[in-house]
């Protein structure tokens, strides 16, 4: 049976039945294809569930010309931790809590996430909620366009009641999926890490200078792989395995941990999904800080 249907038949049999169980629990057996994706007929088929919860990453803007059906906008300014004195650092545990709420979201919900940017923003939303332990979610492959293949988008906003929502009592403590600043400029004098540069290559080559980063470049000993590579740009789907291979296994080196970085943590958890979900790659990290906190936090360097 297909990866994607099984999990359709799961999420239609979970919601149905109200049931608390995390979806990725009945695929543990199966072959390395993500657990978290879902393919736009699928989710057409279950789309009205009422566990379900549609949040979509879109810019307000373009959340208005057109979103999918019932869904709540959650632009990325409301994923930002104020207690830094630099943006895009992930939220704290309650202050995503209380965003959650505000969206309507309850516990038992199940969460699709999508955007109109090849699932960029969707990752980065993936990426917090599994990192607090939350993993009720899938994204929508191809997010918008992929939609408006099955069915029309709408701009009739809805507004659901205050939720409840909380993260798993067990995920208290910060898992492995990020990396700190000062311990990543460790690893990296000791050769221990493959970092990998998610973002433009104007940006890698220092032509481009973008809002927080203290100045332009990169990361000492960086390569670089745009993360728009796993995209495929007719359809904003993800690329097929076989061809992500060919893109990042012969630029990364198994025996060393790699750690995926962009500007301020956004671009480079789409490549952590496809490092991880998409290729079954074990030895992988975020490094939420990205450039931003990079270049805010130590002084300008030439790099090699």
């Amino acid at each position: 049976m297909n990866w994607n249907n099984y999990i359709s038949m799961l999420m239609v049999l979970c919601l149905g039945a109200g049931c608390n169980k995390p979806v990725k629990d009945a695929g543990a057996k199966l072959p390395v294809v993500s657990k978290y994706l879902i393919e736009a007929d699928e989710l057409r088929s279950i789309i009205d569930q009422d566990s379900l919860i549609l949040l979509d990453l879109q810019r307000p803007e373009d959340f208005n010309k057109g979103h999918l059906p019932n869904a709540i906008n959650l632009w990325r300014s409301a994923l930002n931790n104020p207690s830094f004195k630099y943006d895009g650092m992930m939220p704290e545990r309650e202050m995503l809590e209380a965003v959650l709420q505000n969206k309507g979201v309850s516990p038992d919900a199940f969460l699709v996430l999508y955007d109109n940017r090849g699932s960029c923003e969707a990752t980065r939303l993936w990426w917090i909620l599994k990192h607090y332990g939350y993993d009720r979610m899938a994204i929508l492959n191809g997010g918008t366009q992929a939609w408006s293949q099955v069915d029309s988008l709408t701009s009739v906003t809805t507004v659901k009641p205050q939720g409840n929502f909380k993260f798993p009592e067990y995920a208290k403590a910060p898992t492995s999926d990020n990396i700190l600043v000062t311990d990543l400029s460790k690893m990296i004098d000791q050769n221990q890490v493959v970092v990998l540069d998610t973002r433009s290559k104007e940006e890698y080559e220092g032509l481009t200078l973008k809002q927080g980063a203290q100045w332009a470049g990169r990361i000492p000993g960086s390569i670089h792989i745009d993360w728009m590579e796993a995209v495929d740009q007719s359809t904003y789907r993800f690329k097929e395995p076989t061809e992500l291979q060919n893109i990042y296994n012969k630029m990364l080196n198994n025996d060393l941990l790699a750690v995926t970085y962009c500007h301020s943590g956004v671009r480079s958890t789409h490549t952590y999904f496809v490092l991880t979900e998409l290729l079954g790659r074990k030895n992988v990290t975020n490094y939420d800080g990205s450039w931003v906190e990079w270049t805010n936090h130590f002084q300008q360097e030439l790099v090699n």
